[in-house]
This record gives structure tokens, sequence and C-alpha cells, in this order.
């Protein structure tokens, strides 16, 4: 037997391993669940969550993993819904850097950066200690990515499109109907002056009142 083939056979056993102590750590998580069911838990807190073992490039292994599900299913579901928080170095708009977190020491409890591409379901009972609560701030950004991240981005900007285009119209409406309304105001004037004018030369309709005043430029001019 070749070295090659005696690596790759020790790698395999390695892996035999770490899978055989993930399903026992996996049947003693299980005995807890439903005692874990019940943990009150908050949107955008992260927690130590054993992730397990993977399959490929699956996240695994106990890591920091940020809570996404929203508040009211993390009080009445026993599961969850997290992103894990990882020091990846890819700079893509799905991975988003979060500020680091210090303990009442000064001490660095959390920092790195949230995956939206690996997020997963699971049960509260991989979740551990409470490390830190990311900001409003930070949340938002998460959603952003998320959002990416399933595809629904474009759907938000077309409805977002959608509205700033009706919002659009309706301002210009608002605008052409300021503008008539300017128009009837003026005219009002005009009218109201109009009557003022039939009222002192005693007239009641507007052919009359030209024809008054026809008469009055006449007898002028023929005063001159």
């Amino acid at each position: 037997m070749g070295s090659t083939e005696k690596k790759e056979i020790m790698i395999e056993l390695s892996k035999a391993q770490k899978c055989l102590e993930w399903i026992k750590t996996m049947l003693f998580l299980d005995t807890n669940a439903k005692r874990a069911a019940g943990r009150i838990i908050k949107r955008g807190e992260v927690y130590k969550c054993k992730l397990g073992f993977g399959v490929g490039s699956e996240e695994n292994k106990e890591r920091p993993c940020v809570i996404l599900q929203y508040d009211g299913a993390n009080t009445t579901s026993p599961n969850t819904i997290v992103a894990p928080i990882t020091h990846t170095a890819a700079k893509v708009p799905i991975v988003i850097p979060i500020a680091d977190k210090a303990d009442k020491d000064g001490n660095i409890i959390l920092d790195g950066n949230v995956l939206l591409g690996n997020i997963v379901c699971v049960s509260k009972a991989r979740l551990g200690e409470y490390k830190a609560t990311l900001t409003s701030d930070e949340m938002k950004k998460v959603d952003a990515a998320i959002a990416k991240s399933l595809d629904i981005k474009r759907h938000y900007d077309k409805l977002n499109k959608i509205v700033n285009d009706k919002e659009d119209y309706i301002k210009r409406l608002k605008e052409k109907i300021l503008k008539i309304q300017n128009q009837l105001n003026s005219q009002s004037k005009e009218i109201s002056t109009l009557e003022k004018v039939k009222h002192m030369l005693e007239v009641e309709n507007t052919e009359d009142l030209l024809n008054k005043i026809e008469k009055i430029l006449k007898n002028n001019m023929d005063k001159q």
C-alpha cells in the first residue's frame, strides 16, 4: 500500500471519528430538546451554537450564531433560524462585518462577519452561551443581505419602483391641481371685479355691460 493510499485512509478514519463524536453530542442535545424548547431568545442576539459535523463546505463545529427568526416564532417554536459568525475574509454583499463586542472588562468576546449565505434552522438545544446582541444598524445590514441571499431584494426593488413612480405621479398631479386652483382663484377675482363694474353701471349681463361701456366711451369722445 502506497503512502498516498495510507494518507487517504487516515483522513477517512479521522472524519469517521469526528462523525462518531458528533453523534454522541447530537444524542445528548436531543435529550435536552424538550427542555430547551421553552428557552426565550430574541432576534439579533448571538449565542454559541453547536452546528455539528457538516457536509462539504457547510458550516460546522461550535460557532457564534446570530438569531434571525422573528420573536413571535422564537417564543413558540422549539427551533430557530440562525446565521454563523466567522472570520472569513470574503468581500461579498452577503457577508456583513460587525463591530467588536467586548465584556465589562474590555475583553473582546465577539468579532467577525455574519455569513448570510449559510442561514440554517436549528433546535434551541444547539444553542449555548449568550455572547452579545447586534446593533439595530447591523441588523438592518443583515436584513438587506438576507434579501440578496434569498433573491427577494429584486422583488422589493420592483415594488419600490412602482411606489416611487406612483408618488411621482401624485406629486405631478398635485402640482397640476394647484396650478388650476390658482387659475380659478385669479379668474374668480376677475369675475368679482366684473360683477362690481356691472353693479356700478347698473347692468345685469355682460353683453349689456359691453354696450354700456361702448356708449360711455362714445359720449366721452363726442364731448372732446
